[in-house]
């Protein structure tokens, strides 16, 4: 009976000892990802940002936020443990709750400096605005060219400008888009263009509009003459924040692009 009473003792004690260990390595498993800063907007683990930078995300940020409740979230780590960048971006994503709960309307840029990935996740609402290919584009042409050259200050704070102008545009708030700012469809288009090609085009449009003045001098033909219809269009030119923000309680479905550099 002693035995027995000593067994048990010994079990006792070793549960008593060995669950509070466990407990703990339940807890480090469940804090796989870090928790937001007090800023929430910027989130700079692998210190790669500079302070002027921080302070412009969460001016914008901030600011996009109280205009539209959508919420565009900077995440830079050294690592993603593990996961593949869609799961950390998802996952993420949706344990900090960005963007408005009733629309989704969050976004978060990450950036994994060891793996040399990026990624846009996307949030439900601005699918539309920011389709999988779309998300794409922006990550070729504000992100990966700098991050290339490991100048992921430069390639976040431009990455992010464009994608709060392009949530404006969204919500139809024209009036706070930077006037400078070209959407990435136009720019994708200006980019695609063949510089002979469109020298062609201007000569071939040059023999056309001559040979149509040629007509009107000698064969009296009435009518507006081209470059003149074409003169007719006019071309217009075109405080901070702190910290105490959160995660609006939206949610993700997978919908964004990520990158290699």
């Amino acid at each position: 009976m002693k035995r027995w009473k000593f067994v048990l003792s010994a079990w006792l004690v070793a549960v008593l000892v060995m669950f509070p260990l466990a407990l703990s390595g339940c807890a480090e498993e469940g804090a796989k990802y870090p928790q937001p800063t007090k800023a929430f907007y910027v989130n700079d683990f692998a210190n790669v940002l500079s302070p002027e930078t921080e302070q412009i995300i969460l001016n914008k940020g901030a600011t996009l936020a109280e205009k539209t409740k959508a919420q565009i979230v900077v995440l830079t780590v050294e690592s993603l443990n593990g996961d593949t960048i869609e799961e950390y971006g998802l996952n993420l994503g949706r344990e900090w709750g960005i963007g408005d709960e009733e629309d989704n309307t969050g976004v978060l840029l990450l950036l994994a400096v060891e793996e040399r990935e990026t990624r846009i996740e996307v949030g439900y609402g601005l699918e539309g605005r920011l389709p999988d290919s779309k998300a794409g584009r922006f990550l070729d042409s504000y992100a990966v060219p700098y991050f290339r050259n490991d100048d992921f200050d430069t390639g976040v704070r431009e990455t992010y400008q464009a994608l709060v102008n392009e949530v404006y545009l969204e919500f139809g708030l024209t009036e706070e888009v930077d006037p400078n700012y070209v959407p990435i469809d136009r720019l994708q288009q200006e980019q695609e263009i063949d510089p002979v090609a469109t020298i062609i085009m201007f000569v071939v449009l040059l023999i056309f509009v001559a040979g149509f003045g040629g007509l009107s001098a000698f064969g009296r033909r009435r009518g507006w003459p081209i470059f003149l219809m074409m003169g007719n269009h006019h071309h217009r030119g075109g405080g901070g924040f702190s910290g105490g923000f959160r995660g609006g309680g939206g949610s993700f479905g997978g919908g964004g692009a990520s990158r290699g550099f």
